[in-house]
């Protein structure tokens, strides 16, 4: 096939057109450059924040299935049981309170327990670390006659806070505060009042429940800088559960039966 040639006044316009197509060129490469430096930093800190909504929200998850799984223990043990007891997770000796914290506590073998002698051992917690300046677990005993609550324990103050009975005497009542310190509540959340005001009429008259709260701090696991100037880089999760504790139900006071 024959070549084809351009006239000179051909060539000449080509040229003229590629010259002008060049600038054009830089500019839209330009115009990309600067879209591209706009959106990725947007781009960033949406996934960045994704990342941490999911990680609170696995956090919170952990969280409601510890409380979850301590209300079912207290659920089948008697909370006026009186015998020997001790604060330690792996022995024999009950306290239906602190056993019921334990919970709470990381299994045996977990690299947060210091040993055996460790007190605070052999639960099922291998998600959350409690720190105790701050966290706590509130557990409550209500007992319901005829749709009122007609006793608390432990009595006195009507609630078990294991801020109050752990080592770390110089951070209790840590339920009353927030991640910073700052006193935010007098009451736990479940009080008679509340009882009452989630009690039915067609339920049997007398019941029995265990209340457990767990009142735990989450830090910010990337703790990014623009995240953090919006959002507190510690953030309270407040979980809890109710369930049915037949050892709660009160039981008619016998009458005296003469001989025959």
């Amino acid at each position: 096939m024959t070549p084809i040639h351009q006239s000179p006044s051909e060539e000449k316009a080509t040229e003229q057109q590629d010259h002008c197509q060049q600038p054009h060129n830089r500019s839209r490469r330009g115009q990309s450059l600067i879209e591209m430096a706009l959106i990725v930093p947007i781009l960033l800190i949406m996934v960045v924040g994704l990342v941490e909504v999911a990680a609170f929200m696995g956090a919170y998850l952990d969280a409601l299935d510890l409380v979850r799984e301590a209300a079912r223990f207290a659920s089948l043990r008697d909370p006026f049981y009186i015998g020997p007891t001790d604060m330690h997770c792996s022995t024999d000796a009950f306290n239906f309170y602190y056993d019921t914290v334990c919970i709470f506590s990381p299994p045996a073998g977990n690299p947060r327990c210091t040993g055996p002698t460790d007190p605070f051992c052999n639960g099922v917690n291998n998600a959350t670390e409690l720190d105790m300046t701050i966290d706590d677990i509130v557990i409550t005993v209500f007992t319901v006659v005829d749709d009122h609550v007609t006793a608390i324990a432990p009595s006195p103050p009507g609630y078990y806070a294991y801020s109050d009975y752990d080592s770390d005497t110089d951070n209790n009542g840590n339920w009353q505060k927030n991640c910073d310190g700052d006193i935010v509540r007098f009451t736990p959340y479940f009080t008679a009042d509340k009882m009452n005001s989630y009690l039915s009429s067609t339920a049997p008259p007398r019941r029995g429940f265990v209340a457990v709260e767990y009142y735990y701090c989450y830090e910010q696991m990337l703790k990014a800088p623009l995240i953090s100037n919006f959002v507190p880089e510690k953030l309270r999760i407040h979980v809890y559960t109710v369930m049915s504790l037949p050892a709660a139900i009160p039981t008619a006071t016998p009458f005296f039966t003469p001989a025959p």
